[in-house]
């Protein structure tokens, strides 16, 4: 093989092969496929925290009815206002919260008929059924006697309603008595 001009040059011992001359790029290396972008979730989180903030404010005003109801399940004795006024009577001198209760007009968790109970103990409470009597509007009235510890004995006028049902029942203060005994 001749060497001149324009020709290639010879080889040299531990020189690397030249590159080929056919033109195009020039070859890449090898790189590992590449994984797929990921995609970004970022509709799927909002909607999940929107539902979480729904639900939990669902929630929370569901507590806030069942928590601020004060109103107490009653079985008003059957019969008229005559029952009821003996029925609160028997439950007053019996000491008997469910009785007592179940013939007020305002039971509520606020004031208890176990609180009520626990102040008869505590004062003696004895009440006494009078006659009926008269009062305002078209309820029922009854006199009551009701003695108390440091108290004399007290006539007053039990005031007894009739509910949209047709049932009866007895206006009391919280603590359970009459609401027309002067303190």
């Amino acid at each position: 093989m001749t060497y001149g001009p324009g020709s290639p040059q010879p080889p040299q011992w531990g020189a690397p092969p030249p590159a080929p001359q056919w033109g195009g790029p020039p070859p890449q290396q090898w790189q590992p496929p590449q994984p797929p972008k990921k995609r970004r979730r970022i509709g799927l989180i909002i909607g999940i925290c929107l539902g979480a903030v729904v639900l939990l404010a669902g929630g929370g005003v569901a507590v806030f009815i069942v928590a601020t109801d004060d109103s107490v399940e009653v079985h008003r004795p059957a019969g008229g206002p005559e029952v009821v006024v003996k029925a609160y009577v028997d439950a007053v001198n019996r000491r008997d919260p469910i009785g007592l209760q179940n013939v007020d007009c305002h039971a509520s968790t606020e004031y208890p008929a176990t609180r009520s109970v626990q102040s008869f103990d505590e004062d003696n409470v004895r009440i006494r059924l009078g006659k009926p009597t008269t009062g305002p509007g078209d309820g029922a009235f009854f006199e009551v006697e009701v003695t108390r510890n440091a108290h004399p004995a007290t006539t007053t006028r039990l005031d007894l309603n009739r509910e949209e049902a047709g049932t009866w029942c007895v206006f009391v203060t919280g603590g359970g008595l009459p609401a027309n005994l002067p303190p």
